[in-house]
């Protein structure tokens, strides 16, 4: 199956791993950010995600797992990669529930620069 549409981040809350907002500490630092997206389109829902960052010089690397809850079901994803000069991931979809129960596949999603984004899932169940 297919599935397309847009994405809108909704809210990102993202502090070190000692509590304190990471825009205030400069350099090298870890981080956990607790975002929430709103998926239209095919998938209309609330994605639910947890990021863990280790930030670099020049790289922010990262790892996630995500679920987004639709009145279909829901969808389990896995994120893996890094943030330079824009956004490289992997998406993995690893599970669901509903009409998405077992659903496995990849997903991608294209971040432009306004922030907007489109994504595309591709999966069976």
């Amino acid at each position: 199956m297919k599935a397309t549409g847009t994405i809108e981040v909704k809210s990102w809350d993202e502090n070190t791993w000692d509590g304190r907002p990471y825009k205030e500490v400069e350099g090298r630092k870890l981080t956990e950010a607790h975002v929430q997206f709103v998926y239209t389109g095919d998938v209309n829902g609330i994605g639910n995600c947890r990021y863990l960052m280790s930030y670099g010089d020049d790289v922010a690397w990262t790892t996630a797992l995500e679920e987004i809850t639709t009145d279909e079901g829901t969808l389990v994803l896995r994120h893996v990669g890094a943030y330079r000069t824009g956004v490289e991931a992997v998406i993995e979809i690893l599970d669901g529930t509903g009409a998405y129960a077992g659903a496995r596949g990849a997903a991608t999603i294209d971040w432009a620069e306004d922030g907007s984004a489109t994504y595309s899932l591709d999966y069976e169940v």
